[in-house]
């Protein structure tokens, strides 16, 4: 009897003990922060990726009117594209497409957008002929010897001018000038003498002097802007040799062999003999 009193005694000790713990944890929520379980994750609403929209747009009642005497008409929406044509002063056509700062006049013919040389307008155009590429009507506009423009922001203000006009304003003027070893007028130039030339027409003032002796005095830079220089070596002699004025999309004027004359810069001989740009 004594045993089954005492075995009955140690059994509810022990149903005392195991009370309190079974409540306690049946009580209390566990948790990340006291080393407990973390709760489940949220389920995120995921939207599915929309595929990018393509840069260009189509325009059923716009058109675009030329305001400059020569304007370039490029293959595809960018201006590293070759140019296949030029727009002239007064021509009107309607618009097709837009991307990266151009409109598209007729399949593969693009024209820059920028405010500098365009009217963007509401209905249809009155007449529209592309160089070589006809859209619609001829127009009546007629061509400029002045080299094509483009661009996607209107060139920066010269900081310095004169009745003259600004440095490339000047250099374009000068456009079918005569080569003349040593010359330094607009009845014939060589490479220096025109840039003296051209500075001390559009409110600088230079000194007549070589090549080499006008990349030493020019400021070296890597990123031109229209009015810079741009300079060549190892053409007719060894070193600074050569050298144009930087008038913007990947152009100079300069006073060549045949005169003063627009190059484009990424024509190989130029680019074989590239030296860098400068500015005064």
């Amino acid at each position: 009897m004594l045993k089954k009193a005492n075995r009955t005694v140690m059994n509810m000790g022990l149903a005392a003990l195991l009370v309190p713990a079974a409540l306690t944890f049946s009580t209390t929520s566990a948790s990340a922060n006291d080393g407990g379980a973390a709760p489940a994750p949220v389920q995120e609403k995921v939207t599915p990726s929309v595929p990018q929209q393509q840069a260009t747009t189509t325009n059923t009642n716009q058109k675009v009117i030329v305001n400059v005497s020569a304007l370039n008409i490029r293959q595809g929406a960018s201006f590293s594209s070759p140019v296949v044509g030029t727009a002239t002063q007064g021509q009107e056509f309607a618009i097709l497409k837009e991307a990266n700062g151009l409109v598209e006049i007729a399949p593969n013919k693009w024209i820059s957008k920028s405010s500098s040389y365009v009217t963007i307008a509401s209905g249809k155009p009155s007449a529209s002929q592309v160089k070589g590429v006809s859209t619609s009507t001829p127009s009546t506009a007629s061509a400029s010897t002045s080299a094509a423009k483009e661009t996607s922001t209107p060139a920066p203000a010269p900081t310095t001018s004169t009745a003259s006009g600004s440095t490339v304003n000047v250099a374009r003027s000068l456009v079918g000038s005569p080569y003349q070893w040593a010359g330094n007028t607009p009845s014939g130039f060589d490479c220096s003498g025109f840039i003296a030339y051209v500075f001390n027409h559009s409110g600088h003032s230079i000194s007549r002097t070589s090549v080499a002796n006008y990349w030493n005095m020019a400021t070296k830079i890597s990123s031109p802007q229209p009015g810079d220089l741009v300079f060549f070596q190892n053409t007719y002699t060894s070193g600074p040799s050569h050298m144009g004025i930087y008038i913007g999309n990947g152009q100079m004027i300069h006073a060549g062999s045949h005169g003063v004359a627009v190059a484009d810069l990424d024509v190989s001989y130029y680019q074989d003999h590239f030296l860098g740009y400068g500015r005064f």
